[in-house]
């Protein structure tokens, strides 16, 4: 998952930027709705673990504004694996949309979009977007170039992208899509509105009350503790099968490799 990097005016998928460290623990005794006495930084170290080596399927919404004030709202959804995964992205600002496919498979990256979203979304230069739109594109998953177009398709990528920072706080249980959850209050990177200015927001992680405390769903909060609308997650089928196949034919770009 990738919120909006809007660089130059600009848009790239590319990650949160988030701390990777975990925050500093609450005071102990605060007590979940599962009757224990967890604390908001014990859920969220167990929430954050298991994130790493399971497979999971999402969908995010983002909304922020580019360094020229217009709005730019970003879609995507994808099935997250250890080492493989797949990704649909689609964004829109004012009259302009686009969308890529972007499918991780070990070494190898391919992606195909349309015109605007190969532009915008994978980086590419006007006239490698005109000559490679609606074909499949293949690159080594380590190559730089590409490195925020690969971030967020991963299940390690998720762990990093719904990482919270600061004092973590449980906030009230309840029940979000059928599911008993608990809910984690903290902080959340931002890359701000394109002009280089870093801001953290407001943020709640919701995790599965029972068993294995799995996130549910994420959410951007304004002043109030409302939702903002700037960013929403949702997760969903935790150890599903990853599985992607890759295209039949691609465009390589740059050195291919699968080791």
């Amino acid at each position: 998952m990738k919120i909006a990097a809007l660089v130059a005016g600009a848009l790239l998928a590319t990650p949160v930027v988030v701390a990777t460290s975990l925050p500093a623990a609450v005071p102990a005794g605060a007590a979940s709705s599962a009757g224990t006495t967890q604390t908001a930084a014990q859920l969220y170290r167990q929430a954050f673990a298991t994130t790493h080596s399971w497979s999971v399927h999402y969908v995010s919404s983002s909304s922020q504004s580019d360094s020229t004030g217009s709005k730019v709202t970003l879609l995507e959804s994808g099935d997250a694996g250890p080492a493989s995964g797949t990704q649909s992205v689609s964004f829109r600002r004012g009259n302009v949309s686009g969308a890529i496919t972007i499918d991780v498979i070990g070494g190898i990256t391919y992606v195909k979009g349309d015109l605007n979203g190969l532009e915008n979304l994978a980086g590419l230069s006007p006239l490698q977007a005109a000559a490679t739109a609606g074909k499949w594109i293949d690159f080594a998953t380590t190559n730089v170039a590409f490195a925020q177009v690969v971030a967020g398709v991963r299940s390690d990528d998720i762990a990093q992208q719904l990482a919270l920072s600061g004092l973590l706080t449980l906030g009230r249980p309840r029940t979000i899509h059928g599911t008993a959850v608990l809910a984690i209050n903290g902080t959340q990177g931002s890359t701000g509105s394109g002009n280089g200015n870093g801001t953290h927001q407001r943020a709640v992680l919701y995790v599965r009350a029972h068993g294995r405390h799995l996130p549910v769903e994420e959410d951007t909060l304004t002043a109030k503790g409302q939702p903002s609308g700037t960013f929403r997650v949702t997760y969903s089928n935790w150890g599903e099968l990853v599985r992607p196949q890759a295209p039949l034919a691609a465009v390589s770009i740059g050195p291919v490799t699968t080791t």
